[in-house]
């Protein structure tokens, strides 16, 4: 019998999922199916736990540069955090400019830089491979939809974008 698909032509991770999904269903057909045992493992921690230890680091590093920058654009100190604002004033994007070019996700080119993106996921998570990759990714994706010429608009376009994907993966960063 000859089988329909060429066997080069699934793809690897597919073969191994299905082998994996069929061991565990033989040897334990009443436990669940826990997803997270495929991925490598830097360590015995869950990542979310990794994430909620070293995640308030990276929460310093943006409050201290929001504060200098409320300074400096002369906003007042309770200034709203911005990562939910679908309506900024002017000033208010200038405030995530500089928030972003102060903790250098922002460049002096007006682009996300991706390679502080990596270095900051990889303080929270532990240098997380996948997690770095998916940052990454998300990183190069907000890029390529932005093509405003000013700063302050780039600024706010990237923080909306970095937002929404905060949020759908459940990370809680305050700027």
């Amino acid at each position: 019998m000859k089988p329909s698909t060429p066997v080069a032509a699934i793809p690897l991770m597919t073969i191994v999922v299905a082998v994996l999904l069929q061991t565990h269903c033989v040897r334990g057909q009443n436990q669940a199916f826990d997803l997270a045992k495929l991925l490598p493992k830097t360590g015995t921690e869950p990542i979310w736990a990794v994430i909620d230890r070293n995640l308030p680091q990276v929460q310093e590093l943006v409050t201290a540069a929001r504060m200098e920058c409320i300074q400096k654009l002369q906003l007042p100190r309770d200034q709203r955090p911005l990562g939910k604002v679908t309506n900024p004033s002017e000033k208010e994007k200038c405030l995530v400019e500089c928030v972003l070019k102060k903790i250098k996700l922002m460049d002096a080119d007006n682009k996300l830089n991706v390679g502080q993106v990596e270095k900051l996921t990889s303080l929270v998570t532990q240098d997380n491979k996948m997690a770095i990759a998916v940052s990454s990714s998300m990183a190069q994706a907000c890029s390529r939809g932005i093509s405003s010429k000013n700063p302050c608009e780039v600024a706010h376009l990237f923080n909306q974008c970095i937002s929404r994907q905060l949020e759908r993966k459940n990370v809680k960063l305050v700027w």
